[in-house]
C-alpha cells in the first residue's frame, strides 16, 4: 500500500519543504492541491519538486481545471499521477470525458490517475462498488472518501469495493493513525491530508510517521475477514 501525504498549497518554499518533509518521513509520494486557484503555479513548482526527487511520485489535483487539462499538464511536467474530483465515472459508467481520460491513460502508462467515485460533495453514488469497478476498467484507480473533508467512510463500503476491484482502491479522506490499521487491509493507496496535519498547509511528522508505521502493522484484508 503507498502512503501520499496531500499538500495543500500555499507558497512555492513551503511546499517544496513539505514534499521533502513527507520524503523524510517515509511516504512514498504527495499530491498537490491548491484551494486558491493558483493551479499554475502549482503545476510548475510539482515540477520544480519532481526535478528535485526524481524518485518521489508527484501528483496533482487542479482544482480550477478540468481533468483532461489537468492530465496534459501533468504530462508536460514529467509529472507521475493526477487525482480529479471528476473523472466522468460512476455506477452508470464512463462519459465522454472518462473515455478520453481512458485513451490518456493507455497513452502514458506511466501516468497513474486517480478517479473520484462515491466521493464527498459529488451526487448521491447508489452503487459505491460498481462505480470503483467502472473506474478500474478505464485505467484507474478507484478514489473514495467519507462523507466530509476528515470524514472516514464505513469500512464496510471499503470492504465491498475492495472486493469489486480486488483492492486496487485509494481513500481520501478520514485516514489517521488512529484508525488507519481498520482500513488499510483493502486498501492500495491512502491519500491524507488532515490526519497528519499540523495545519492546513504543514504535515506533522509525528503524526505522519505514526500513520505509515500503523499502516504497515495492519493485518492483510485475509487476516482481518469482514
Amino acid at each position: 500500500m503507498k502512503i501520499y501525504p496531500v499538500i495543500h498549497y500555499l507558497n512555492r518554499d513551503l511546499a517544496l519543504q513539505q514534499v521533502d518533509l513527507a520524503r523524510i518521513c517515509g511516504a512514498d509520494g504527495v499530491f498537490v492541491i491548491s484551494h486558491h486557484g493558483n493551479d499554475d503555479e502549482l503545476v510548475q513548482v510539482a515540477a520544480v519538486a519532481k526535478g528535485l526527487y526524481p524518485d518521489f511520485k508527484i501528483g496533482i489535483n487542479l482544482l480550477s481545471e478540468g481533468a483532461l487539462t489537468a492530465c496534459k499538464k501533468a504530462a508536460d511536467a514529467k509529472l507521475d499521477m493526477v487525482w480529479a474530483d471528476d473523472m466522468g465515472v460512476d455506477s452508470t459508467g464512463g462519459n465522454t470525458m472518462a473515455d478520453s481520460l481512458s485513451r490518456f491513460a493507455r497513452e502514458f502508462p506511466a501516468i497513474q490517475l486517480f478517479a473520484s467515485v462515491a466521493f464527498k460533495y459529488r451526487p448521491h453514488e447508489p452503487n459505491p462498488s460498481l462505480a470503483a469497478k467502472n473506474a478500474q476498467q478505464l485505467g484507474f484507480v478507484p478514489t473514495t472518501s467519507g462523507s466530509a473533508t476528515g470524514s472516514a467512510p464505513e469500512v464496510q463500503k471499503i470492504v465491498d469495493m475492495h472486493l469489486a476491484t480486488d483492492g486496487q482502491l485509494a481513500i481520501a479522506s478520514g485516514m489517521s493513525p488512529e484508525n488507519v490499521s481498520d482500513f488499510a487491509p483493502y486498501l492500495s493507496h491512502i491519500l491524507v491530508a488532515t490526519g497528519v496535519g499540523l495545519d492546513e498547509h504543514r504535515i506533522d511528522p509525528q503524526k505522519l510517521n505514526q500513520l505509515i508505521v500503523n499502516s504497515k502493522a495492519a493485518p492483510t484484508h485475509e487476516e482481518h475477514p469482514r
